[in-house]
């Protein structure tokens, strides 16, 4: 079972037809970083923010994905926001590098705070498989020579966020494009699909000192399941939030974020998998770091849904 991943990525390289690539990467956190999923993200918020987030997912076994996001957003006025992105995604031989760029334009449809913003994003990604770190039966197989080195695609998303102070609904595509990252007559097409987000939340301010923060997030993509991720954060005090979080048929997990001043918060979150994988994985571990800056754009109130 350690080599479930190279299994697959060999089949991926040597069944005669065609398949999609695998889903995009899945956060826990995903509440810390929503600009990935939807490029609307970028004008809500009042401030500066460069965040940091690293996932190991199914640790122990070989093969196993691991990725990394670098991700800026800022304000640019109170209608515009601007958004910068670097993800990188590794599993087995496959390492996938994603660069992207988000705009977004905030209408506001009433006196009472209620909003719509429209963000698209662009950017481009590359894509490397060496084929030498796979374990072959058949060394003489003439479709696995070689690799396949910085395959260049262009990348296309768009999405909407409609909200005000206590909640929030989100529609969107990161990436509409349905490319071709790989393609052989005889023996595969690897492709990715587009994948569709519909995120919400709220908050609920019990007293000064605690507010409580349920979420959710669906996640749907053409020849794959609809993944349901939902969550409960409780934040105390403005400065610790503690939370828990499900996702359907994968796995149950915990999250944690401290804000340890004005400018600094960092996070972890821990996800121990219900499926027939936790007799071979250690669970995934998420980290997350966030620098905030001082407030841009005076005469414009932070939701308070937002982490």
């Amino acid at each position: 079972m350690k080599y479930i991943t190279t299994l697959v990525l060999i089949l991926l390289a040597s069944v005669s037809h065609n398949i999609n690539a695998q889903q995009q990467g899945q956060y826990t956190q995903y509440m810390y970083t929503p600009s990935l999923l939807n490029p609307a993200y970028v004008g809500v918020v009042e401030v500066m923010n460069i965040n940091f987030l690293h996932r190991s997912q199914w640790v122990g076994i070989k093969g196993a994905p691991t990725s990394q996001a670098l991700v800026f957003t800022t304000p640019l006025n109170s209608k515009l926001g601007l958004g910068l992105s670097i993800i990188n995604d590794k599993i087995g031989p496959a390492t996938e590098t994603n660069f992207a760029a988000d705009i977004s334009y905030i209408l506001q449809l009433n006196e009472k705070g209620l909003n719509l913003s429209f963000g698209m994003k662009g950017g481009f990604q590359y894509l490397n498989v060496d084929f030498n770190k796979l374990t072959i039966q058949n060394p003489n197989d003439p479709y696995l020579e070689g690799n396949i080195n910085s395959r260049f695609s262009p990348n296309v998303g768009a999405g909407v966020y409609l909200y005000n102070n206590n909640w929030y609904l989100g529609l969107s595509s990161p990436s509409l494009l349905s490319t071709e990252h790989y393609k052989n007559s005889k023996v595969s097409k690897v492709s990715n699909a587009s994948h569709y987000y519909f995120v919400g939340g709220k908050n609920f301010t019990v007293n000064d000192a605690i507010q409580v923060k349920p979420a959710f997030l669906v996640r749907g993509v053409t020849g794959a399941p609809i993944s349901i991720d939902l969550s409960l954060n409780f934040l105390f005090h403005k400065k610790f939030t503690a939370g828990i979080s499900y996702r359907n048929k994968a796995s149950i997990g915990g999250m944690i974020n401290l804000k340890v001043n004005h400018y600094l918060s960092m996070g972890y979150a821990y996800d121990y998998e219900t499926t027939d994988l936790s007799y071979f994985s250690g669970g995934s571990h998420e980290i997350i770091l966030r620098c905030s800056f001082n407030k841009l754009i005076k005469g414009v109130s932070q939701p308070t849904w937002l982490y």
